[in-house]
């Protein structure tokens, strides 16, 4: 199946997720690889002019929301994901591809849309069993949020199947 061609926008943000070569986890400590993300997604929000909505790392891929205002979607994830994968790479001694493909994305063009990939983000953990509640993932940018109780409270609602499963899909459409 050919890759789908990209489209750059300035409006309306993304969902991205990046997974590593063959599933495996990550060869280096989960904390080693979110302080290398967090660095890295600092520095693109300041060369590079992006708005982060919600980050979450997992053991083996990544989920992403984001603003790109410049329209630039393509040079900053060439930027994280290189780096990362070579931060990584050194760490471990690893010599092969730490990202098994390109990263898959989807341009969100409905609030309906945005709200539900906000919720599939931070819910990831959850879904994978690894905490109780969105916000005591130490590997999330929710922390940002800490203090927006309604907004914690309306996270850590389960989201519908149907909305889980239909998020996921789309990640293989152009817009939604």
């Amino acid at each position: 199946m050919p890759r789908k061609p990209l489209v750059r926008t300035s409006e309306f943000p993304y969902h991205i997720t990046s997974r590593s070569n063959n599933r495996d986890w990550f060869c280096i400590s989960i904390e080693d690889v979110w302080d290398y993300c967090r660095e890295l997604l600092a520095q693109g929000e300041k060369e590079f002019g992006i708005k982060i909505e919600a980050f979450v790392l997992m053991s083996n891929h990544y989920h992403l929301c984001v603003y790109t205002p410049k329209a630039n979607i393509d040079t900053f994830m060439r930027f994280f994901n290189q780096n990362l994968g070579r931060k990584i790479a050194k760490q471990s001694g690893r010599i092969n591809r730490i990202f098994g493909a390109p990263y898959k994305w989807t341009v969100i063009t409905s609030e309906a849309y945005f709200i539900n990939v906000i919720r599939y983000v931070y819910q990831n953990p959850l879904r994978a069993n690894l905490c109780q509640r969105c916000e005591d993932y130490p590997y999330s940018d929710l922390f940002r949020r800490k203090s927006d109780t309604d907004f914690l409270t309306w996270l850590n609602r389960p989201q519908c199947e149907f909305d889980t499963a239909k998020t996921r899909k789309n990640l293989k459409k152009f817009e939604i």
